[in-house]
């Protein structure tokens, strides 16, 4: 009768969906409100040391959030054990869909609250690294800057950016978060 008194049955995993899209929610709502204070403080997003601060505090961020859905998912609905693959696919897809959610503030940033945005970032580029740079490669790099903006670039770079920070982030959260049943 215990089979039939539990919620999940061993042999068919529980759905992760409403994990996935509710702490996927929780990391875009993250990587919004970063990039609206970074953005607020005029950081300089272009330096080394903004890119190094900029990216530690998105993994710090999605890593702490993919946890947390692994850890909701591994307890409310697996029975309080989830393996190392099924937790990495649940924090890269928690990250890819925080991804996809901070890309689409970026496109409303960019496209309509500040028209100006992408010719500030060109112009934090050409301070920081124009001397650097061959003329040639600083002008390609700049007409990359005027694509940016673009849906499908944001869409592009949203999905890709998020599906490899996603599995770096996936593989550190499922590392910390899985728990294994015990062998009888």
């Amino acid at each position: 009768m215990s089979v039939l008194d539990s919620p999940n049955p061993s042999n068919t995993p529980a759905p992760y969906w409403n994990t996935v899209l509710r702490y996927g929610g929780f990391s875009a709502l993250a990587g919004v409100v970063i990039s609206l204070f970074l953005y607020l403080l005029d950081f300089n997003m272009m330096s080394f040391s903004g890119m190094a601060i900029q990216f530690l505090l998105a993994i710090g961020a999605s890593v702490t959030i993919a946890a947390l859905g692994i850890k909701y998912q591994r307890d409310t609905f697996d029975g309080g054990y989830i393996g190392f693959g099924r937790a990495l696919l649940i924090g890269l897809l928690i990250t890819l869909v925080g991804a996809l959610g901070s890309s689409i503030w970026n496109y409303v940033l960019m496209n309509f609250i500040d028209p100006g945005y992408i010719d500030n970032l060109k112009e934090k580029f050409v301070e920081t690294w124009g001397e650097n740079m061959p003329p040639e490669a600083l002008e390609q790099s700049l007409g990359e800057f005027d694509k940016a903006g673009e849906p499908l670039t944001i869409l592009k770079n949203g999905i890709f950016g998020g599906g490899i920070i996603g599995l770096i982030v996936g593989l550190i959260a499922a590392a910390i978060m899985k728990r294994d049943r015990p062998v009888l």
